[in-house]
């Protein structure tokens, strides 16, 4: 009986070294890189974010002398050729204005109110930028907050930048595979990582107000695409 139990499990033993050995001849040797593409370009429209806060003991007082600046703001807009589309109020708010002085109940007393009204406008002809910013500020912006310059054709350059990445990759994985005496063979999977897209350059509102004609700087924009890849080796 221990004899047969031995061979068998000497069978057993063999099936299965075998088997495991055929299953590591039958996976691929493989090489996993990252490329990156990166495209520049200079942004041929921005965004800005404006506004206009007034404070008053009345809350209505706040409220309409808020109403008659901002509705000057909108006639300015409209004089600079900013399109409806272009502009879209993104806060507005009514609160009040505490003083150091305290109730008889001891909570701070309130002794006004503060009228918040914001909107952010598309600018499409950077050319005018500078000379719109002036404007706001005249017509009664005191409120004015970050500038992000971006691309009207984002898309199609972060389909370049994308090939770039994939070009990219196949490249290092070449390198790697020459080195090791190896050549890259199909590829076996693609993953992207986020894409790098602008930020917005930040300006402050007292520059703006104190200056007759804002200089504005663009520079470029960069979009950066990274994507994983692993490759076959043959």
């Amino acid at each position: 009986m221990n004899t047969r139990f031995s061979l068998f499990v000497a069978l057993m033993i063999a099936l299965m070294t075998t088997s495991f050995g055929h299953a590591a001849e039958s996976e691929p040797a493989t090489i996993s890189v990252t490329g990156q593409g990166r495209v520049t370009a200079p942004p041929d429209m921005a965004t800005i974010s404006t506004g206009v806060v007034t404070e008053a003991e009345r809350s209505e007082d706040a409220l309409s002398e808020n109403n008659a600046t901002v509705s000057a703001l909108m006639q300015t807009l409209d004089d600079s050729g900013v399109d409806d589309r272009d502009r879209q109020t993104s806060n507005f708010s009514v609160s009040p204005r505490y003083s150091r002085e305290r109730n008889d109940s001891g909570s701070p007393k309130i002794d006004g109110y503060r009228v918040s009204n914001q909107v952010t406008i598309t600018v499409r002809d950077l050319d005018k930028l500078g000379g719109l910013l002036d404007a706001l500020v005249k017509s009664g912006s005191n409120q004015l907050g970050s500038i992000a310059f971006g691309l009207s054709n984002q898309d199609a350059l972060t389909d370049e930048a994308r090939q770039l990445a994939v070009k990219s990759a196949r490249k290092r994985a070449e390198l790697y595979a020459k080195a090791a005496g190896r050549e890259v063979g199909e590829v076996l999977s693609i993953s992207e990582s986020a894409i790098a897209a602008p930020r917005p350059m930040m300006r402050n509102s007292m520059m703006m107000a104190e200056a007759a004609d804002v200089p504005i700087a663009v520079g470029e924009n960069e979009i950066k695409a990274t994507v994983h890849m692993v490759f076959a080796l043959d």
